[in-house]
């Protein structure tokens, strides 16, 4: 099990390096995607996440278990998840906070939990209201 901890640990980066690649290529679909210049917390509807996910400027994490990322996640989504070792996970994915942070978890509990601690560590974050449920429910698509 650490071992696979260290394996997803070392390889976000990564992950993070692609995503960034691509939203900066993609552009932003949507006014309204202005950067705050403070860390802020706002919870957002699928829709609305929709659209800002595509920003560029903006990370997409997934706060659910690596199991849980593992059965299907939001596509260029990194997987840092919500528990204990949460800051640790987070300083190891080594994303910066000139980057707008967009959470999201199964139902919306540790996503707000987590955007709150991200706040507190001075990030500017938004949450998907409802999280992944309400996303496939609207029936947006994931990824394996």
């Amino acid at each position: 099990m650490k071992k696979l901890i260290l394996l997803f640990a070392s390889m976000m980066p990564l992950f993070f390096a692609a995503h960034a690649q691509q939203t900066e290529q993609g552009g932003c679909k949507k006014s309204g995607c202005g950067q705050a210049k403070q860390a802020t917390c706002e919870t957002i509807p699928v829709d609305e996440f929709a659209a800002r996910i595509m920003c560029k400027g903006v990370v997409l994490v997934d706060v659910r278990s690596p199991k849980e990322f593992a059965e299907g996640h939001l596509e260029g989504a990194t997987n840092v998840a919500w528990g204990n070792d949460f800051e640790k996970q987070w300083m190891a994915a080594g994303i910066k906070k000139r980057f707008t942070v967009a959470v999201y978890c199964r139902g919306g509990r540790r996503s707000k939990a987590a955007a709150k601690e991200l706040v507190k560590m001075g990030y500017k974050v938004i949450d998907l209201d409802g999280g992944i449920m309400a996303w496939q429910k609207a029936g947006k698509p994931v990824v394996k």
